[in-house]
């Protein structure tokens, strides 16, 4: 049943229509289409749940955003979209020649297509005017690494005593908060999103459209520095979610971060702060059997992946969602229905072998943390590291990839497999320093070399930024080591 109309969408429409950038509608009832015009009259007529870009995977009753990509047209496949049962589809106006196709179908149904001459620009309305209609309290969560994964243990957390949403995989910029937004219901109690940056203004405008009751900073460090330019910037940029929480919110701070007095200077409400070194709530981690125990406030908590950092990531997200909620939870019993997103700090054993599958992305301070989370897995052989390029880093790439190498030496990585022309610094760095690499051209010659090297009891860490692609060289290794092994079992 439609949530979404009324009020929310006359205010968004009305907005837009006041800054020029509405340009009509047609409405499909009774088995033919209808050219008209958005007023008092229309709008009860308006009405979606939930929203999506893509019409392969459109849900019935949903919104339908048909945008200019790079390299496809949405609005060519409005028709498709209204067909599989989307309630209202928004896109641009027809400027070709001829009848508009859009209206030369019948979708089944009566829908509305909605013209404006900057569909983003009326996503992002849509979901504002939503938000200020929902009563949820609502979690923000940014940071340089680990957001994702923060976000998905607070989320496991919040769902174990309220109904609560979420943003999905790491829908995180312009396209990704106003389609969560879009998916809150009025049954929700709570919701927890996560909000990318790569250049400065992204959190500032991304937080004010989700106007957050608590947010969340895991952490600062050099990476997207194209874009930034300095950690500096960085810093500053992660902390302009700060200046849309209210005054009685909270932000939850890392003091082991660089930052963190910049940012509880910058916040105006209470801060929560969390650190292995320093911060009101210290926090320990044990390493055991690969896994991890968080240790914080006289509780111990199983950490559900490998590695330190993610007993950082786990203390965010507890002293976030408890503050939520307005009380401590069971976050043992909760932590035990974690499902996390693929392709972070994933464990697979096979063969033989244990495997850190942390292929989503890269930059510096994860590299290591990864490399060291790796060291830290069960195991008696050497410690192997698959690497792709990192992405992002600037003008200062190539130093930053040679420093790299020689910081994964020192991180306890005993072999380097570079993957890539642009990965090469890493092998460089990594060989500097006395270590053993070897560089291959791509995936599969990565994939093919490892499976040649492996013995039993090889831990390997698979990583790279997104542009690397890395998961293909996971997949075809996993392949070498067992045919038998599905790709949904791999991915």
């Amino acid at each position: 049943m439609a949530e979404i109309r009324g009020y929310t969408l006359q205010s968004a429409m009305t907005h837009l229509r006041d800054m020029g950038r509405l340009d009509g509608f047609h409405i499909h009832q009774g088995g033919r289409w209808q050219t008209g015009r958005l007023d008092e009259s229309t709008w009860p007529k308006l009405g979606f749940q939930g929203a999506g870009l893509d019409s392969r995977t459109i849900r019935e009753g949903e919104l339908y955003v048909g945008l200019l990509g790079e390299h496809v047209d949405g609005r060519n496949y409005v028709g498709s979209a209204l067909r599989a049962g989307a309630a209202v589809a928004l896109t641009r106006p027809w400027d070709g020649d001829g009848a508009d196709p859009v209206l030369s179908g019948d979708p089944g149904h009566d829908a509305v297509v909605i013209l404006c001459l900057d569909p983003e620009a009326a996503l992002q309305e849509l979901a504002r005017s939503w938000r200020r209609v929902t009563s949820v309290r609502l979690a923000a969560v940014t940071g340089t690494n680990g957001k994702t994964t923060t976000k998905d243990f607070l989320a496991t957390l919040c769902a174990a005593v309220a109904p609560t949403h979420a943003t999905v995989g790491n829908f995180n910029n312009d396209l990704g908060l106003p389609l969560t937004l879009l998916g809150l219901r009025r049954d929700h109690d709570l919701a927890v999103v996560e909000l990318g940056a790569s250049y400065a203004g992204d959190i500032d405008r991304l937080a004010a459209l989700a106007s957050p009751q608590v947010g969340v900073i895991t952490n600062a460090s050099e990476a997207h520095l194209a874009g930034f330019g300095s950690l500096a910037e960085i810093v500053r940029t992660k902390g302009e979610l700060l200046d849309h929480l209210p005054t009685d919110g909270a932000a939850i701070l890392n003091a082991d971060s660089p930052g963190y007095d910049e940012w509880c200077e910058r916040a105006p409400c209470q801060v929560i702060s969390f650190g292995a070194e320093a911060g009101d709530h210290r926090w320990q981690w044990r390493a055991e059997d690969g896994s991890g125990q968080l240790v914080m406030d006289g509780r111990e908590i199983p950490v559900p992946l490998p590695g330190r950092y993610n007993g950082a990531n786990l203390a965010a997200a507890m002293l976030a969602a408890e503050y939520l909620v307005g009380r401590e939870l069971d976050a043992a019993d909760a932590m035990s229905h974690y499902l996390g997103s693929p392709h972070r700090s994933r464990r697979l054993v096979v063969n033989g072998l244990t495997v850190l599958d942390d292929t989503y992305n890269a930059n510096p301070a994860s590299m290591i943390s990864a490399a060291h989370a790796t060291r830290d897995l069960p195991g008696t052989g050497r410690v192997i590291a698959v690497l792709g390029a990192m992405a992002e880093l600037g003008p200062r790439s190539d130093d930053l990839h040679v420093d790299t190498g020689r910081g994964l030496h020192e991180a306890g990585i005993d072999l380097l497999l570079a993957v890539g022309p642009a990965a090469a610094g890493l092998a460089q760095g990594f060989s500097a320093v006395g270590g053993e690499a070897l560089t291959c051209a791509d995936q599969i010659a990565a994939a093919t070399e490892l499976a040649s090297l492996v013995t039993d009891g090889d831990r390997i860490l698979f990583k790279g930024s997104r542009s690397s692609a890395m998961e293909l060289a996971l997949d075809a290794f996993m392949s070498r080591m067992d045919p038998d092994l599905s790709q949904l079992e791999r991915s």
